[in-house]
């Protein structure tokens, strides 16, 4: 994704310095290790999140606060480097951890919007139908997910990690995870209605979903060129995307998960996830037959939460972000 989006940005019609507007600073480890840590060395205020490779649930995640966390002359980072194939998943969540030997090191919002003064993320989905033409959609409905603990910037290490990984299947580590905050998903639609009766705020989910297109279609347009050249008739995937929220409202994708958790563990996932599915396999199924291959999706597909996004056998896009 790192790697995707820095491209992006050089190769838009206009190009634009990396990182985009909606994505953190981030930095490749150990690739770009010294760039980091000047980067690091002149903004000190700045707080940051070590993510291992190809990992998920929150496996592997380390607080950074400060450069000699990360990398020292007594303590070189590849002398912290520990090359963990299978993470062991009885091991205690707040254990010492090493750094995976590939990862990124990203910027950390210190500001984000809190709901009921906890830090959250909201999942949203986005679906590439077809390779061969493009056909991508994202899916109108997510669910918000938060952090047990309450946010405090300034309380930022390894026993923190509660406050600061919003990752459900970290959350679930808690001892008493079934009658904290975390347990408690909450759709889009009643985040938008928690936001005007307590803040104030208007109309959130309006603003939310046309930057969450915005982000897809940078994601699309960035994947394209790619997909292009290895694409197979028959492929497809689906995305789980996690979107955080500043406190002006401001979206930043944290990452694309290739593969999002089914797993149907609150009323919330339980109203959204089996429906997005049988859609998404109506879709797929769609793109693939003869009728897909010669129709506009956004006219003749069978889609009901689906919206498109890309469709280039009809020269379809749904939003230009240039």
């Amino acid at each position: 994704m790192l790697e995707l989006i820095r491209e992006r940005c050089i190769e838009r019609d206009i190009p634009i310095n990396f990182p985009p507007p909606w994505y953190p600073m981030t930095f490749a480890l150990p690739d770009d290790l010294e760039q980091w840590k000047r980067h690091a060395e002149a903004n000190p205020h700045k707080k940051w999140i070590y993510k291992p490779s190809c990992e998920a649930m929150g496996r592997g995640i380390i607080l950074v606060s400060k450069i000699s966390d990360v990398d020292s002359k007594e303590k070189p980072f590849r002398t912290r480097c520990k090359n963990v194939e299978v993470f062991d998943p009885n091991e205690p969540p707040l254990k010492e951890r090493n750094f995976a030997n590939i990862g990124i090191i990203q910027e950390y919002m210190v500001n984000p919007m809190l709901l009921e003064n906890r830090k959250f993320a909201i999942r949203v989905y986005m679906l590439v139908a077809r390779t061969k033409p493009l056909l991508t959609f994202h899916y109108n409905f997510g669910y918000v997910k938060r952090c047990g603990e309450f946010y405090d910037e300034n309380k930022f290490n390894r026993e923190d990690l509660f406050r600061h990984v919003t990752e459900q299947e970290f959350q679930k580590k808690q001892d008493d995870f079934g009658e904290s905050a975390a347990a408690q998903l909450m759709s889009i639609e009643d985040l938008d209605r928690y936001l005007q009766e307590n803040y104030g705020i208007p109309a959130f989910r309006l603003n939310f979903w046309q930057q969450v297109k915005a982000i897809c279609m940078e994601v699309n347009l960035g994947m394209k060129e790619g997909i292009a050249e290895k694409a197979k008739v028959g492929q497809f995937e689906i995305f789980g995307l996690d979107i955080i929220v500043d406190a002006d409202q401001r979206l930043y994708l944290l990452e694309a998960n290739r593969d999002p958790s089914w797993v149907i563990d609150a009323q919330v996932k339980k109203a959204i996830i089996p429906d997005m599915i049988r859609e998404m396999m109506e879709l797929v199924l769609w793109a693939h037959s003869e009728e897909g291959k010669n129709k506009e999706a956004m006219l003749h597909s069978p889609m009901r939460g689906f919206e498109v996004l890309i469709d280039e056998a009809f020269d379809f896009q749904a939003v230009d972000v240039e």
